[in-house]
């Protein structure tokens, strides 16, 4: 009995200590609250896509012993696959790294090497587009590196970036993996499996814009609707094998998440954020602080090409170089002067709790913005 005891508490032990690693190939314990806190902090403007996706993990990653016992009927398992489909710079990619960091790690703002060592349960697949006289060796490469993951983590997270671009042959690699895992020898009951596309980008904007740009009026089940009709479409168009065999690759995923386009409020809250988390570290560090005012936001978001319609053509892409364009120089500038007050043991002022304010605003005539100690005259301008 208390040998049975000790090597329990051992067991235990060990478990702790590989879970609380940063980085590991296992889902953290907290896995479900931690995705769920950290996705709905970061990503904007896609509640829709992230509210599934974390009900979706959560219930996947439930332990069939609680459920069991709570009276819940206990399903086979099989891998979680998810559909996920936008046009470009709308928070997919982000929000598939942001996952592997919870997944993964038990504090996943520390997290910062993902892809990398922080996220080692973790594989992405950007493309699988080959030269015609070397296919065959690198989707040979390709298998091999994917069979490979699968077989030696516990708890795998793939990713395949534009599926919708695959070849026959990779497709076959695809459909097999996600139907018949047993036949690569890999254990996936507990996998995460994201299909990535830009795939029904327009549909979806015609949606939202129906919706007059009112994203929480479009429910989960039309836009499931609609992506599953356009998936359907295109696999038909350039068909790879039988009607049968699409439908049934068809009916293994899950979830079709729809990532709308973004507006021009949420643009704006990416915006300020990214002054927030770019900019004013640098003069925090400096013992300053960066304050900018609503104006100077709605000019930076002015700079954004919207292409004259309601959703910018790039999605965020342009945040951080609109940002780059008529904030960078600035803060640069202050930062060499912050500096060089410090080293001649200058004040600039100081603002609440003894740091320096520094207000962002649009400059006179509107052509630039420029920074301003508050309470005092312009600095300069960018």
């Amino acid at each position: 009995m208390a040998v049975g005891l000790a090597f329990s508490a051992i067991a235990a032990l060990v478990a702790a200590v590989l879970y609380g690693m940063s980085g590991t190939t296992r889902y953290v314990p907290d896995a479900c609250s931690n995705v769920g806190t950290f996705l709905s902090s970061h990503v904007v403007g896609q509640d829709l896509a992230i509210n599934q996706l974390v009900d979706a993990i959560c219930e996947h990653l439930l332990d069939p012993l609680s459920a069991k016992e709570s009276g819940a009927p206990v399903l086979p398992k099989k891998p979680l696959i998810i559909s996920v489909h936008g046009p470009p710079g709308v928070g997919k990619t982000y929000t598939h790294t942001l996952l592997a960091r919870a997944l993964y790690n038990k504090d996943a703002s520390t997290a910062v090497d993902c892809p990398g060592s922080s996220c080692q349960g973790s594989k992405v697949l950007y493309g699988m587009s080959y030269v015609e006289s070397e296919r065959a060796s690198q989707l040979d490469a390709v298998r091999n590196a994917v069979m490979d993951h699968l077989r030696s983590t516990p708890n795998p997270l793939l990713v395949v970036e534009e599926y919708d671009k695959l070849d026959c042959d990779s497709r076959a690699l695809l459909r097999q993996l996600v139907r018949h895992p047993e036949l690569a020898n890999a254990t996936m009951n507990k996998a995460i499996v994201l299909l990535e596309s830009n795939l029904g980008f327009l549909e979806l904007e015609a949606m939202l814009t129906a919706a007059g740009g009112d994203k929480g009026l479009i429910t989960a089940e039309a836009a499931e609707s609609r992506l599953r009709e356009v998936v359907m479409a295109a696999w038909r168009r350039n068909p790879c094998e039988s009607l049968e065999d699409t439908l049934a690759f068809s009916s293994t995923i899950d979830f079709f998440l729809p990532f709308f386009p973004l507006t021009r409020p949420e643009i704006t809250v990416l915006m300020a954020a990214e002054l927030r988390s770019h900019y004013a570290p640098r003069l925090g560090a400096l013992g300053a602080a960066l304050s900018p005012e609503p104006e100077a936001v709605e000019w930076l978001v002015d700079r954004v090409d919207f292409a004259g319609g309601s959703y910018p053509i790039e999605g965020a892409k342009q945040v951080s170089t609109v940002c780059v364009k008529h904030v960078s120089r600035l803060v640069r500038r202050l930062q060499e002067e912050l500096r060089a007050g410090h080293g001649t043991g200058e004040k600039h002022g100081h603002g609440h709790g003894g740091v320096t304010e520094y207000l962002l605003g649009v400059a006179p005539g509107g052509r630039e913005l420029q920074l301003r100690k508050a309470d005092a005259v312009p600095l300069g301008h960018a």
